[in-house]
């Protein structure tokens, strides 16, 4: 019997050492988007968000005190990713705000090209903007051709501004040649550390 018990013992002791341990879940993957501590909650009437379609919704962030249009877009951008995080979309896509006369090149997928969770120099919302002293909005395209105030305003002066994309929630597994497609979960990780409600 004392062999017996002692070879159980021993197979358990084995059994434990083989047996693979659980792998660490990362915060990120377990941190509900509306309770992410890491971004503060923008004060309200700064950020909105609405419905179109079924799919598709359009994100606004509106300000008094303008800053720096990088900061601006990554917060929108960050805000569209974590309302896709929300709506449990694995992907989404920008749909690009263009007009008539809209100079700027379309993007166009590279079959083979590298494969990408997202491309920042995609991310290319509209503005609108109200100067100092000024009841008239003013309208900038990133389609247009025209750099950002390139008329020899100062951004300085923006007494309101409000910048806004729409995007479409896709399903299944993501384009990730398509220019204009976005991987929430890659987009709130790499921007969580940059960016911070507008004012």
């Amino acid at each position: 019997m004392a062999t017996l018990s002692a070879c159980l013992m021993l197979s358990a002791g084995a059994a434990a050492q083989t047996a693979p341990k659980p792998e660490p879940v990362s915060a990120s993957a377990t941190a509900s988007p509306e309770t992410d501590p890491t971004v503060p909650h923008a004060k309200p009437g700064v950020y909105s968000e609405s419905k179109q379609s079924a799919t598709r919704f359009r994100v606004t962030v509106k300000g008094q005190t303008f800053t720096a249009r990088d900061a601006m877009e990554k917060y929108l951008l960050y805000r569209a990713a974590m309302l896709a995080l929300e709506q449990r979309s694995p992907w989404f896509t920008l749909v690009e705000g263009r007009s008539p006369g809209d100079t700027a090149p379309l993007p166009q997928a590279d079959p083979s090209g590298y494969h990408y969770s997202f491309r920042m120099a995609y991310w290319r919302p509209v503005w609108r903007y109200k100067l100092a002293g000024s009841a008239a909005w003013s309208t900038w395209s990133p389609f247009s051709g025209a750099a950002f105030f390139a008329d020899g305003k100062d951004p300085k002066t923006v007494s309101r501004y409000e910048v806004s994309a729409d995007i479409v929630m896709q399903k299944g597994r993501m384009d990730d040649r398509n220019p204009l497609a976005f991987e929430p979960r890659a987009v709130s990780e790499f921007l969580v550390n940059q960016v911070n409600p507008p004012e």
